[in-house]
């Protein structure tokens, strides 16, 4: 992968062509697959398919920012192979480990450190988009950065929540992020919100 990040430098034609997420999901198909962990501010890459039932040398991704940018408190958000950093000063970092490709995203506006976040690709309109709830006097508004405009929009406003998020942290799954809540009367249930479909819908799932 490093090398074809330095043959984008060829011409316009190999780096657009590089640069297509076609031809990334072409190269995640049959490449090996890896494990990311952050640990003790720090990011290691794992080889999940090794021979070694034992994994005893991970990798040690470097980090393109400053080490007093994250501490233990950092949250690591994933989608196919790019990541999805916050950082002490309320930004995020969108960060492709192996293309080295980052883009800081300022925050919307409200600085909590608990806000309620997912990352994830939204096949219809070709871009990656960022999530973050952020919750005013029983209100809560979902902001979402859209990478297309550069830009952050309120999407969806659910009045008077009765629920709780048990991690902070949403999952990607096939054009859905899903997140893990509860209610007081009631067990852990899924709330699912569809990226492709400007981040509209969203239903839970028991």
């Amino acid at each position: 992968m490093k090398d074809l990040a330095r043959f984008r430098c060829v011409s316009k034609t190999w780096r657009d062509l590089i640069n297509h997420r076609g031809f990334a999901e072409r190269y995640r198909d049959f490449s090996p697959a890896k494990f990311v962990s952050f640990y003790d501010k720090n990011f290691y890459m794992l080889d999940v398919e090794g021979k070694d039932p034992v994994i005893t040398n991970p990798q040690t991704l470097d980090f393109p920012l400053d080490q007093s940018m994250i501490d233990e408190s950092t949250c690591v958000l994933h989608c196919d192979g790019t990541l999805c950093v916050t950082l002490k000063n309320h930004t995020f970092m969108v960060w492709n480990p192996f293309s080295k490709q980052i883009k800081i995203v300022p925050n919307p506006g409200i600085y909590q450190d608990s806000n309620i976040l997912g990352f994830g690709y939204d096949p219809v309109h070709d871009d990656y988009k960022l999530v973050t709830f952020i919750d005013q006097l029983d209100i809560s508004t979902a902001h979402v950065f859209e990478f297309r405009t550069g830009s952050w929009r309120e999407s969806l406003r659910i009045a008077y929540p009765d629920w709780y998020y048990r991690d902070r942290r949403g999952t990607f799954l096939d054009q859905y992020l899903y997140w893990v809540a509860y209610r007081s009367n009631a067990g852990r249930f899924i709330l699912p919100m569809n990226t492709g479909n400007s981040l509209s819908r969203f239903t839970t799932k028991l």
